[in-house]
């Protein structure tokens, strides 16, 4: 049987003839058990050799395993491939689709069982492939896979609860409900600057890029306890809306502002006092020029309003990175922060202010003359150092993507119960501040994000 899984389909189909040849050639053979065991092992050859079961070995024998196989075995090929060519290899016959795809539900549906044979790895492994070679087959590729789980976890069953150790179906309905909370509103990424965005072709997207998301989370768990990875996963899902564990979300490994908690309200904010660090700073919307070459320099797209939070992050990145005076790259920190949080760019401008975006500098810059000493931003790039001596804040945390919509609840939260508040009362001026600790790959239930103000004693 371990033979039949490992090497070719004639070798399941040589066993599938031979055991049908015994019971023939036994036909007075009566015994129960050898009966029920031949039996299961004709109906597991006989799922073997269709092609809705192709093992992970046989796969990693045959190709890879999506709609667009071949795509991906051209973009590995001769160098001298140009990419025209490889987007010409990408097409496949409608047979081949049919066989890809159910091999492609097989290495799913071990990804979300127990990824014994790591299936997770060569999904993430192929998508990025993809991407690299044909940003257009890489969405088809996703559409391949939601595809298969609308498909399937729309299907009627006899006993819907069934365990998701026991039931493909099951396994494929808990990761539509875990998708269907990871997906972004309409009111979060392109669809909070853009009217025009919050359509079907907008929310695929966001589908999309939720999906691609999960493929890495599901390739950096392991099952435990003989809970199926994508229960677990769903459990940690529906934990969230508990957000019992917000402190847990921090990221390993990376500095953040130092501060000590003053007070724990058992309405579910604190007073922290934070000490002082360097961040580098670019305004939501800045006057770069679209034509200004330096602006390539940061990737500072931050002239256009519709992109201001994407292409400030990107400003603040490059500069991070080494796209600085001294082209030095300096450790990625924790959080990003954002001035006026909740606040369109316009509307910050209109009431005179600003809307900015802010990267922790690392802490060998935090003190008095830490931005002078760090390397400097290019000429023209809208990036600029700044200081912040820290001081009294009150802090809400809170879990889930930090859209528009719910940044704009958060804060009111904040503000309606520092109103009630015995020790401190919100500083004359003082800005909302959000913080967002995760990087944009992090699932909604492991997203640690917050809204803070200053405040100062009553």
């Amino acid at each position: 049987l371990h033979a039949s899984f490992v090497q070719e389909r004639v070798v399941g189909e040589e066993l599938t003839t031979s055991i049908r040849s015994y019971r023939c050639a036994y036909p007075t053979m009566r015994s129960t058990a050898m009966n029920t065991f031949v039996t299961a092992v004709v109906l597991l050859l006989a799922a073997l050799n269709s092609s809705a079961f192709v093992t992970p070995v046989r796969r990693a024998n045959r190709g890879l395993s999506l709609s667009t196989s071949s795509s991906l075995a051209a973009a590995a090929a001769a160098d001298t491939e140009t990419p025209a060519e490889s987007a010409a290899s990408l097409s496949s016959s409608k047979d081949d689709d049919a066989k890809n795809n159910d091999r492609l539900a097989v290495l799913l549906d071990d990804s979300l069982k127990y990824n014994t044979n790591n299936s997770s790895s060569t999904l993430v492994t192929n998508l990025m492939t993809l991407r690299q070679s044909d940003p257009m087959a890489a969405e088809s590729y996703l559409e391949d896979i939601l595809s298969i789980v609308a498909t399937s976890s729309n299907r009627m069953t006899l006993i819907p609860r069934l365990s998701t150790r026991l039931s493909r179906t099951a396994r494929l309905r808990s990761m539509s409900k875990v998708l269907d909370v990871s997906t972004p509103s309409a009111d979060q990424g392109e669809a909070a600057n853009n009217d025009e965005a919050d359509d079907e072709v907008a929310a695929g997207r966001r589908r999309r890029r939720a999906l691609a998301v999960l493929l890495r989370t599901i390739d950096n768990d392991r099952s435990s306890g003989g809970t199926t990875i994508i229960r677990q996963i769903e459990r940690l899902a529906v934990k969230d809306a508990k957000q019992d564990d917000l402190v847990n979300r921090l990221p390993d490994g990376l500095e953040t502002p130092k501060y000590d908690v003053v007070a724990r309200r058992k309405a579910g904010y604190e007073i922290r006092n934070y000490e002082p660090y360097s961040v580098c700073t670019v305004e939501m919307k800045s006057s770069v020029k679209a034509n200004d070459e330096k602006r390539t320099k940061t990737d500072a797209k931050v002239s256009m309003p519709q992109l201001s939070g994407a292409s400030s992050f990107g400003a603040l990145a490059g500069y991070l990175f080494g796209k600085n005076s001294q082209e030095t790259a300096m450790k990625m920190t924790t959080p990003v922060l954002t001035t006026n949080a909740g606040m369109d760019v316009e509307d910050a401008s209109s009431n005179g202010d600003t809307k900015e975006m802010s990267f922790v500098l690392p802490s060998n810059y935090w003190n008095e003359d830490g931005t002078a000493r760090a390397p400097q931003p290019l000429d023209g790039s809208g990036v600029r150092l700044q200081r912040d001596e820290g001081g009294t804040r009150a802090t809400l945390m809170f879990g889930g993507f930090a859209n528009k919509a719910e940044v704009k609840e958060r804060k009111a939260q904040l503000l309606t119960l520092l109103e009630g508040d015995t020790e401190f009362v919100m500083s004359d001026g003082a800005k909302i501040t959000l913080s967002q600790y995760n990087d944009p790959f992090t699932p909604p239930w492991k997203r640690l994000n917050e809204v803070s103000v200053k405040v100062t004693s009553k």
